[in-house]
């Protein structure tokens, strides 16, 4: 029983380590989930403030 824990814990693990960050493919995917706590972009003053938002809406505007 331990064993079996264990195995799937080292597996969980493995899992969340390999997981890889796949860039937005669309702009309108910068909008969802920031992580800079704006609850309304576009529409809140503090969102433009956020980098986050910056970077991903600028990388479709350059093309990269």
């Amino acid at each position: 029983m331990m064993q079996d824990l264990i195995f799937c814990l080292q597996e969980a693990t493995v899992q969340l380590l390999s997981k890889k960050y796949y860039p937005p493919t669309d702009p309108s995917e910068c909008f969802v989930n920031p992580p800079c706590e704006c609850n309304n972009p576009g529409k809140n003053l503090q969102c433009e403030d956020c980098p986050y938002l910056e970077a991903c809406l600028s990388s479709f505007k350059t093309g990269k």
